[in-house]
């Protein structure tokens, strides 16, 4: 396979991920490129050439991998397109009704103040599907040309230059040999590509790994769950936004909700938990199936109809843990930059943001035609100078404070907004969620297996139930993208040690340890590749750190339409 000819083509600018970030990034540039132009002419001064700007995306269509809660803070789109609501931005309500709830199993407690961070009045809810659809149709009506079903596979870099990216191959089957309909990636060479991946991008790894961009605190996680209900019309109540969490749970582990209510009936429901977890066994799944067992929650969904399901994770080390937005022809936008407000649990207009900044550093790359970190640090510069950047650094000490003790959490996190992020003390470091998990033997003999949960099948699912509402498609005689290191390990030290922890996080049920009479302790994993949501749970909370997520033949994955 090494040996493939491969096509090529080349561009100013290449976007890999047609997300808020890259999107709002490539909207922008062109935006700023027609502006110093016409300002040059004013002025007599060499014009820009007009540049080759090309988006790539890994989706079949744009918006179907795109998950979020999406309330919105209209900030930035407002900066980035002051009509945008003329313009037709997809918002189905304005909030103009933020509760935050204690939530118990038979009864919840309204707070008759809701903490500065969820105060979503006047936020736009929409879906962030729908608002990526859009946000792609404004830039092509620009020019700027979007492949969808082309994933990012392998960055490509001479020196200590990127130079481009190749795009993976489709028609490999599972044996990793060419089927007949094969079709070699291609290698698409840019003076600056720009990773918008999302969430723990598999190019952003290769990224921060090959040049060792990481950040001060390493990236911290936390899975969402998110169901989409259509509920009975006299319950339904648009421009509410819910958050709140769930006692006493929160006690010992830190977990949050949200409930916003869309058109049509439907309720957007999601339930987020770190992946700093000690016990194996934590399951995020089941920690949203139990938190619909609460009475409101019960009242809510009773005679409703479960539309749409989804799983994805969001960084949350914030400022500390955001590595070094960029290297020689490269830069980080989004989540893959550790954008997301985790305080507020918010970072769609953070991404945005971000964008805007990184196009106006292309600007002036493109004008020097320089792409390397004397110009592009440019964008650090700015991102320093912004409101993003007040915001995080508001927010800098929140998930150190929660793994410090949650005693500790319940104390500083009040104390961060008056004191401008620090609370009671400043820079709580962190470590990798995986590397909290206790082995089996050193946990109380209760907590060493799963607590079983029933499933009713009207409010509360199985993973295989749910998996058929995310849309999830993949071609099943293909390699799994979904790679492990050292099978033996599931099969011998993890079983051992942890009971394999990768049956319990998987929200998709992918990976199974089955019989197999001829492995270690007569197990073997099996990984449903095809049930993958694309989450990114599994890369992140294995303890041995030898599950690799990678992209799988463009256009596979799951359909987030609407979501």
């Amino acid at each position: 396979m090494s040996e493939i000819e491969r096509e090529s083509m080349e561009v100013d600018v290449l976007f890999v991920g047609a997300g808020p970030a890259n999107l709002a990034c490539a909207y922008h540039l062109k935006k700023q490129v027609d502006a110093y132009n016409e300002e040059a002419q004013k002025n007599g001064k060499p014009a820009l050439e007009e540049p080759a700007i090309l988006i790539i995306e890994k989706a079949a269509a744009v918006g179907d991998h795109q998950l979020s809660g999406a309330v919105i803070n209209p900030r930035a789109i407002r900066e980035l397109m002051p009509d945008f609501e003329e313009q037709g931005f997809p918002t189905e309500h304005v909030a103009d009704d933020s509760q935050f709830m204690a939530f118990f199993r038979n009864f919840h407690v309204k707070s008759p103040i809701v903490p500065p961070m969820f105060q979503k009045n006047g936020y736009h809810v929409a879906s962030l599907s729908n608002v990526v659809k859009w946000m792609a149709e404004k830039c092509e009506e620009l020019g700027i040309e979007i492949y969808p079903g082309f994933a990012g596979d392998e960055i490509l870099t001479e020196g200590d230059r990127v130079v481009g990216v190749r795009t993976g191959d489709m028609g490999v089957d599972h044996e990793g040999k060419p089927k007949s309909n094969f079709q070699p990636g291609m290698d698409i060479m840019a003076k600056c590509v720009v990773l918008g991946e999302g969430v723990r991008g598999s190019l952003t790894k290769q990224l921060l790994d090959r040049f060792d961009l990481h950040g001060d605190n390493p990236q911290t996680y936390e899975t969402g769950i998110k169901e989409i209900w259509r509920i009975k019309p006299e319950k339904h109540k648009p421009g509410r936004v819910i958050h709140g969490s769930l006692f006493p749970e929160f006690l010992n582990e830190l977990n949050g909700m949200w409930l916003y209510d869309m058109k049509d009936n439907l309720v957007s429901f999601g339930f987020v938990t770190p992946l700093d977890a000690e016990n194996p066994n934590h399951d995020p799944h089941l920690e949203a199936q139990r938190f619909k067992t609460t009475k409101f929650m019960q009242d809510l969904l009773e005679g409703g109809e479960l539309v749409r399901y989804g799983a994805k994770c969001v960084p949350s080390g914030g400022l500390y843990a955001q590595p070094k937005l960029y290297c020689n022809g490269a830069l980080l936008l989004g989540d893959g930059a550790s954008m997301l407000n985790i305080m507020k649990l918010a970072g769609v207009h953070t991404a945005m943001k971000s964008g805007m900044l990184a196009a106006e550093t292309l600007v002036d790359a493109l004008a020097k035609d320089d792409f390397t970190t004397t110009t592009l640090g440019g964008y650090t510069e700015r991102f320093r100078n912004s409101w993003a950047y007040e915001e995080h650094m508001e927010a800098r000490n929140f998930t150190g404070s929660a793994q410090l003790h949650q005693l500790f959490f319940l104390m500083n996190v009040p104390l961060l907004i008056p004191t401008k992020g620090r609370g009671l003390v400043d820079k709580l470091s962190t470590q990798p969620g995986h590397a909290n998990m206790k082995r089996l033997s050193e946990l109380p003999e209760k907590d060493r297996k799963p607590h079983p949960v029933e499933f009713d099948g009207k409010i509360t699912f199985s993973k295989e139930h749910l998996v058929q509402f995310s849309g999830t498609q993949h071609e099943v005689d293909q390699p799994s993208h979904l790679v492990v290191a050292d099978t033996d390990v599931c099969a011998t030290a993890c079983l051992e040690e942890y009971g394999n922890p990768c049956e319990n996080f998987c929200p998709a049920a992918v990976y199974e340890m089955v019989d197999d009479p001829g492995s270690p302790n007569g197990k073997k994993l099996f990984i449903h590749h095809e049930n993958c949501v694309h989450c990114k749970t599994c890369d992140i909370a294995d303890p041995y750190q030898v599950i690799t997520w990678t992209p799988p033949e463009g256009g596979e994955g799951p359909n987030y339409e609407k979501m």
